[in-house]
């Protein structure tokens, strides 16, 4: 029998852990920059009180 070998911890590279923003600090995480820049590419609302376009 050959023996085994063992699973990777990914844990034990820590990379991505270690580049975190901190949790209590109230900096953004990527995640949250990220997502604002989606949010500012999405085109606003047209008002209701405004006229229909035509076009």
């Amino acid at each position: 029998m050959t023996p085994s070998r063992q699973p990777q911890d990914p844990a034990e590279k820590g990379g991505a852990i270690l580049h975190e923003d901190d949790i209590g600090s109230g900096e953004k995480t990527p995640a949250q920059k990220e997502t604002e820049e989606m949010i500012k590419e999405i085109p606003p609302l047209r008002s209701s009180t405004e006229p229909p376009q035509k076009g």
